[in-house]
């Protein structure tokens, strides 16, 4: 059987978590997942005399775990190591809040007596400092952070199987051991995956310094967002985006004592110029998702119902782009990665990896007829936070998946850049632009939030530069002159970090964390530690969080807008231009994708106008029974009696504000993927309660999207202002509010 290559790409980054650059660390994520991800998952391939794998370290982090060397810690840290009885009600509360944050069937249900105390927490109606002992505060702390060291490790530190089976009376030299054997654990991740490299059994990628989505820096007002208003007029910076390439590449040369072949672009996001950059800077390859090598060659990767590719060759081939400054891109399989990632750590481990290594023989079979001779299966995701949704931390699953291709003599791990050294690779006439989540940026740029982070940056750094360049030419003392350029440096290396994807990632729609806020104040911080290092006054809108100054529309409507109700996808929008528009990027994954995509509105003097771009992604839209629900809620307080929301939330933990509020009409239709209702319109009427009425001169259309209007007799209204807010719902059970805080005012 011809044989089949196989590159593993192992993806390792976490964020800077520093206030400013010689502060504590206020999340403790580089240091838990140092002991418990990054060594063991190097280490593992010691039981495999044929296993290759390839490594990305983000620089930021490379760095991180360098801090922690010398002297840094991280908030948890500090109070995991307090004398017992030096404990305040402050650090009580910081444990109550902060000591229970991991994957509870995998991690928690590990420790029992560590078990009763999550359960008690969980289960109080109050919290209250008072319900845990002192002990019990040491011992949640203790058996907490042993949860986050892999027991890969037993064999190496004689006291860690003592520390593992104790579980309750932990004293402070316990706690103590366990961070030493933390950080002795970082201390071998640089020098190990040195050594290994310098064996040839691994390769090791870098990325772009602070992890920016390098192709908004480099041509922001590309053609992929474009649509997108409330944006700087023109951040592109290319000195910014080669300086964090040049600083990953320099980084990377002081610990692995050469430079870097490949390089990892943040969040798999591409687009030809950061391609040239990456050659131009010595780079020879990279690595991109699918569906870019789709949109790329113009070709959809069609799979059975399995998932298995029915014709694999495009996507096991390894490409270089037509340019002066040519790239190796090779493409990963976004399904592999994708099961990896949200799907086999539900199942039994030596099942989940013997279906992959099946899914693996099945794309070889397919390939036998290839006139190419060696083709890539190219394997890319996250490194480590997959594996807290794993039996034991992912051991057994890959064990046994690196046993079954270790066996195989048909299979072979390679490493990617002596692979391209050593296979020609076929010509990509064009690069399409766009990252590992639906092919576009939508996670990182155009929701309101997020659009406000780069107005915030674009401000900032214009601020910085020109305050800088006047100083500069005031200034005729060399002495002088090269303080300020200290200055400068260190300020201009905040709006680097400032620059970080993972900020824009956690602003607004859709992903949500309980550390929110905290993402929130760091990239404000470095913002405001820019002014602070030039001796500036700080705005004070930087003082404010994001979060309460973008609870808005993504655009406001321009003028009226009279559109016939066509419900073609593919409009050119002429009619809906002076639109207002709310925009809802998507998630991660198509099985939790918000229903509605984009929703524009606007009026004339007679009818209000919707339009609802539906998200084909989402798994709701393949329900063949009515169950959809969109519902429009009108707020016109010349009304006498008001009424309040009729859905439900699905949990007491997400309550939105606007969900407050009290409504006028109501107006409502259900949808699956082919047919829609009529208009369901009902008033307000005494006791809270709701009457329905009749309409006759309102519509709703449906064909690639939802189109409706509504009169304006119908809402109970002449003149004046009027306020709505939208749910999305199915089965009465609320999916989405838009807006969450604050009514959209016609």
């Amino acid at each position: 059987m011809k044989k089949l290559n196989i590159a593993f790409i192992w993806h390792f980054h976490q964020p800077n978590y520093q206030e400013n650059y010689n502060g504590d660390f206020l999340l403790p994520w580089v240091r838990l997942h140092a002991s418990k991800d990054y060594l063991d998952m190097l280490k593992r391939i010691d039981n495999f005399s044929n296993i290759k794998l390839n490594f990305n370290f983000s620089p930021v982090l490379l760095v991180a775990l360098q801090k922690y060397l010398n002297g840094f810690q991280d908030l948890h840290q500090k109070v995991l190591l307090k004398d017992e009885n030096n404990l305040t009600e402050q650090d009580k509360v910081f444990i109550l809040n902060n000591y229970f944050d991991l994957n509870y069937k995998n991690m928690a249900l590990k420790r029992p007596y560590y078990t009763v105390l999550y359960n008690k927490r969980a289960n109080a109606k109050e919290l209250s400092t008072s319900m845990f002992s002192i002990q019990e505060y040491v011992d949640i702390m203790a058996n907490y952070t042993l949860c986050w060291v892999d027991e890969f490790f037993v064999k190496d530190y004689s006291e860690l199987d003592f520390l593992f089976k104790k579980e309750k009376n932990y004293t402070l030299e316990d706690r103590k051991k366990i961070v030493d054997i933390q950080l002795d654990i970082i201390k071998r991740i640089l020098n190990e995956y040195k050594n290994y490299q310098n064996e040839s059994k691994i390769e090791i990628l870098s990325s772009p310094y602070y992890h920016p989505v390098l192709p908004l820096l480099i041509d922001f007002k590309g053609k992929e967002i474009k649509d997108y208003e409330n944006l700087p007029e023109n951040y592109s910076n290319n000195t910014d985006a080669r300086e964090q390439v040049r600083l990953a590449i320099a980084k990377y040369y002081e610990i692995f004592d050469r430079k870097p072949k490949g390089m990892w672009l943040s969040e798999q996001c591409i687009c030809s110029k950061s391609a040239e950059l990456l050659s131009k800077e010595g780079i020879s390859w990279t690595v991109a998702d699918e569906g870019i090598l789709s949109k790329s060659i113009k070709k959809e990767f069609m799979r059975d119902f399995e998932g298995n590719l029915e014709n694999p060759y495009e996507l096991m081939t390894n490409y270089q782009t037509k340019s002066k400054y040519p790239l190796n891109v090779v493409f990963a399989d976004s399904f592999f990665a994708n099961l990896l990632n949200f799907g086999y750590g539900n199942y039994d481990s030596k099942i989940a990896a013997n279906d992959l290594y099946e899914k693996i023989k099945t794309i070889q079979f397919k390939l036998q007829n290839s006139p190419k001779e060696n083709h890539l299966l190219t394997i890319a995701l996250d490194g480590e936070n997959c594996w807290e949704t794993y039996q034991n931390d992912g051991a057994e699953f890959l064990d046994t998946l690196y046993s079954l291709i270790d066996e195989d003599k048909t299979l072979k791990t390679v490493l990617v850049g002596d692979f391209l050294e050593n296979n020609s690779s076929a010509q990509l006439e064009t690069l399409k632009s766009g990252s590992w989540i639906n092919r576009n940026f939508d996670l990182w740029i155009g929701e309101p939030t997020k659009n406000v982070a780069w107005l915030y940056l674009d401000s900032v750094s214009k601020d910085i530069e020109l305050n800088y360049q006047e100083r500069l030419q005031d200034l005729t003392d060399k002495k002088q002159k090269k303080e300020l350029e200290e200055k400068f440096k260190l300020a201009h290396r905040e709006i680097l970090i400032s620059q970080s994807s993972d900020w824009y990632w956690w602003y607004g729609k859709p992903n949500e964390s309980r550390s929110d806020g905290i993402f929130d104040y760091l990239f404000r911080r470095h913002l405001m530690n820019a002014y602070e290092i030039m001796d500036l006054h700080v705005p004070h809108y930087l003082t404010i969080p994001l979060a309460n100054v973008a609870n808005k529309p993504l655009r406001n409507p321009k003028g009226e807008i009279s559109p016939k109700l066509n419900c073609d996808e593919n409009d050119d929008l002429k009619e809906w231009e002076n639109a207002g528009s709310i925009f809802i990027p998507d998630g991660p994954t198509s099985n939790i994708s918000s229903l509605i995509k984009n929703i524009y509105f606007g009026r004339d003097s007679e009818y209000v106008y919707f339009r609802f771009v539906l998200n084909k992604n989402s798994v709701k839209m393949a329900y063949e029974s009515i169950q959809n629900q969109i519902a429009i809620y009108f707020a016109n307080n010349n009304e006498r009696f008001l009424s309040p929301i009729r859905f439900v939330s699905k949990n007491d933990n997400v309550i939105y504000p606007i969900l407050m509020n009290q409504f006028s009409r109501e107006v409502r239709f259900v949808f699956d993927s082919k047919r829609i209702s009529r208009l369901f319109f009902n008033h307000s009427c005494p006791y809270g309660l709701w009457s329905q009425m009749l309409s006759k001169k309102s519509k709703v259309a449906y064909r690639s999207v939802i189109e409706l209007k509504i009169p304006f007799e119908d809402l109970g209204i002449e003149q004046g202002e009027l306020s709505f807010c939208i749910i999305d719902s199915t089965n009465e059970l609320i999916n989405e509010v838009y807006p969450q805080d604050v009514l959209i005012d016609i």
